[in-house]
């Protein structure tokens, strides 16, 4: 409907173009006028100071050569007619004549220069050979009256000369400033005339602008009055665009009233679901959630948007078996029950056992079946249980922390001690000197290990690998070392079980638990006794607080000893809590053994009475034969020779001692071994080793790029690279939780050089 440049506007654009290019023609032609009258003005200027200096010039000479006529007259009258009052004024006229010389030799050209002080020495001469001497001597002689004469006439030559040559110059100087005058004169009438021709242009560049700007002001016109003609229609359109939207907004706030009506009540329930102090669930016909609160958020250790389409199993796997039976119930009959007890734990708290009172209601809207169904669940466990439990909880994470820095310095020393008491005891004839220490060294390192083994099961930060053993075959296994645990007096009876006791565990921390048991049942028969180790299935609870029994398998660690009072079995399972002298015990044993069985599944149940003997029982989830797991190739039976290799193995290790040690050990295997002290050098070597590096050993806790990080960018790198795992613990639980589910091949801390040998030679040769 408008356009922003009208055909019609093209030539008054034309036009005012040419308007602007006669201006800057004229405000050019007015710049260099200005220019050229400035410089006459100030050339003009010039010429008039140089014409006055003239004048000022001729002056000073006609008043110092009136001064020397004054003098030389005065002289004569001194001294041919006796006049005394002659020499005063000949002084005085000599005074005015040396003035007016050094004005004239300052006012003076340079040019003038020369003549000036030429003049200046002829006066000066004359002075001494006449006027001194007439002043002196108060006569003249008729010699010295000539000479004085001829001097004197020299004197008016030069006078003569510098006046003739000053007029000429100021004569010059007049002519050249006439000159400049008509110059001037002519570039003013000039500039005249050309103003005059640009000004001619401009007036005629504003009258073809001001025809152009009236048949534009017609067209505006026009086009102004079909505007006026279309705001009419715009405005009886707003009019009624204007009826549209009341009616609009009255229907909107209606709806924002209801909205806000609707958001108030969300809120009000919301806020009353939210802040209530108990549990509060709703789940749908199928018994999947729909919503909780923050409470039973709480309690499955998940975020509120996370529980949507979830069971309660799903989230608590204790508590959902136990309920969903009463949600379906209550969904089927429409009735609610009520005080319905449950304990257990959740996956909140998984080693603390508690207990709800449970309230379960049918969803039922109105005149209709039930459609979910809702529970409350109120915590009834004593506040003091929670609390002690509290204390015991920190108190076993910071012993723990403890106990795990103190493993992982001590694994790496006993490393090195065991890896290179191996290999010496393994070059020495058992004839030879030095061979019987060496034993004694590897069996002190082998007891330190079991310590450090102790304190890390203790710490939870030991590295297991759970795997399907028989309890048959682990017991069977230790009878040999239990055996020589015994002191004098002491019988051992161990009763095997004529089935298969299959449980999930690591086969050395269950070895670790019944050694612990088994010593400390022999420390409490100091006098001699009978400890008996007895197999059994059956089944039994896995909880104190449980009322469901399982498939168990339980192993029964009896004694004849002095047996406990109520208070040291108490306090049995307490870290470093110990009934025996300083110095012969750790107090771990049994916190240790504790911790395994707990993180097996298990439990551990004493019976014990004061001079009765004690009976432990270890009880462990039993699992069918369906989930026996092949033998493990890593594992070979004890004693085989493994055949040595060439291949390439990239070593990362940061303690320098350990380091050294499995180089040379696999060295004088015939491997090829490319160290790295670090995961950034190890990264460096993968890169630019040239070949195949067939396999990967580091360590899992080093500074910096540690052993997950370090073999995810290796393998990266190089797809082929087989990977083992080395450490003394990993405060890394996604690792740890790998490494058990033998999803990498693992070395734990402190190894033989056996071991590695034989895992790495599996390893190699596995397809």
């Amino acid at each position: 409907m408008f356009e922003t440049t009208p055909p019609d506007r093209v030539p008054t654009i034309e036009a005012a173009k040419d308007l602007r290019r006669w201006r800057g023609v004229f405000a050019a032609v007015v710049l260099l006028t200005s220019v050229v009258l400035v410089s006459g003005f100030l050339a003009n200027q010039a010429a008039v100071r140089r014409v006055a200096q003239s004048g000022t010039v001729i002056r000073h000479a006609s008043e110092a050569q009136r001064a020397l006529w004054l003098e030389e007259s005065a002289l004569r009258g001194f001294g041919l007619r006796r006049d005394t009052a002659a020499a005063p004024r000949a002084r005085a006229a000599r005074s005015v004549a040396e003035t007016h010389l050094g004005m004239l030799r300052a006012a003076a050209g340079h040019e003038q220069v020369p003549l000036v002080d030429s003049l200046i020495d002829a006066v000066a001469a004359w002075h001494v050979d006449f006027a001194d001497a007439v002043l002196v001597t108060g006569s003249v002689t008729r010699d010295v009256a000539v000479a004085a004469t001829d001097r004197f006439d020299e004197v008016s030559r030069l006078f003569d000369a510098f006046h003739t040559d000053a007029f000429s110059r100021s004569g010059v100087l007049r002519l050249r400033q006439a000159r400049m005058d008509w110059s001037a004169f002519a570039l003013i009438l000039v500039t005249i005339g050309v103003a005059a021709w640009i000004f001619r242009g401009v007036a005629l560049a504003l009258e073809r602008e001001v025809g152009r700007a009236h048949e534009q002001a017609r067209q505006v016109e026009a086009q102004s009055a079909e505007l006026q003609q279309q705001a009419l229609v715009l405005e009886e359109q707003t009019g009624q665009l204007e009826e549209t939207t009341a009616e609009l907004e009255h229907r909107i706030d209606a709806a924002d009233e209801a909205n806000r009506r609707l958001e108030e009540t969300t809120v009000f329930l919301d806020s009353a679901v939210a802040s209530a102090p108990f549990g509060v669930a709703f789940l749908g016909s199928d018994l999947r959630l729909l919503r909780v609160n923050p409470a039973i958020a709480a309690l499955s250790a998940r975020p509120v948007e996370a529980h949507p389409g979830l069971t309660l199993t799903d989230l608590m796997p204790v508590l959902g078996p136990r309920l969903e039976p009463v949600l379906s119930r209550v969904l089927r009959t429409g009735v609610a029950e009520s005080d319905v007890v449950v304990s257990g734990e959740v996956p909140a708290s998984p080693n603390t056992p508690r207990r709800w009172n449970v309230t379960c209601y049918p969803l039922r809207p109105r005149g209709r079946p039930p459609t979910g169904v809702g529970v409350m669940l109120l915590d009834v466990s004593a506040r003091s249980q929670l609390e002690e439990q509290l204390r015991q909880a920190q108190k076993m994470e910071a012993v723990g922390r403890l106990a795990g820095g103190i493993a992982h310095d001590f694994n790496n020393v006993l490393t090195v001690i065991q890896s290179y008491g191996e290999m010496l005891a393994a070059n020495l004839d058992p004839s030879a000197p030095g061979h019987e220490e060496i034993e004694a060294i590897r069996g002190a390192a082998d007891r330190a290990a079991t310590l450090a083994r102790k304190l890390l099961a203790f710490s939870r930060r030991e590295v297991v690998v759970p795997r399907v053993v028989d309890v048959n075959e682990v017991v069977s296994g230790i009878e040999g070392i239990l055996r020589r645990l015994l002191r004098q007096g002491v019988d051992l009876e161990i009763r095997l079980a004529d089935e298969a006791l299959l449980v999930r565990c690591d086969a050395g921390q269950l070895e670790q638990v019944i050694m612990n048991l088994s010593i400390n049942a022999v420390d409490a028969m100091p006098r001699g006794g009978l400890l008996t180790i007895v197999l059994s299935g059956g089944d039994e609870r896995l909880d104190a607080a449980a009322t469901v029994t399982h498939p168990a398998v339980v192993v029964s660690v009896r004694d004849t000893g002095s047996g406990m009072s109520a208070e040291v079995q108490r306090l049995l399972f307490e870290p470093f809590f110990t009934t025996k002298p300083s110095g012969q015990g750790t107090g771990l044993g049994l916190a240790t053994g504790y911790a395994i069985v707990r993180t097996a599944g298990g439990t551990i149940r004493v019976r014990s009475a004061e001079n009765e003997g004690s009976v432990f029982d270890i009880i462990l989830p039993r699992v069918g034969d369906s989930e026996r797991e092949p033998e493990s190739r890593l594992s070979p039976s004890r004693g085989t020779v493994l055949p040595e290799g060439g291949e390439t193995i990239l070593l990362v290790e940061d303690e320098p001692a350990i380091r050294s040690a499995l180089s040379r050990m696999l060295r004088s295997g015939g491997y090829q071994v490319v160290e790295a002290a670090n995961g950034g050098e190890a990264l460096r070597l993968a890169e630019e080793t040239a070949g195949a590096i067939d396999l990967l050993l580091t360590d899992v806790m080093m500074p910096g790029i540690g052993g997950k990080e370090l073999v995810q960018r290796v393998l990266a790198i190089r797809p082929g690279t087989r990977v083992i795992l080395m450490s003394g613990y990993t405060d890394d639980e996604d690792l740890r939780r790998d490494l058990g589910a033998a999803r990498y091949v693992f070395l734990q801390k402190p190894f033989t050089a056996k071991k590695v040998a034989a895992t790495v030679r599996a390893l190699l040769d596995a397809d």
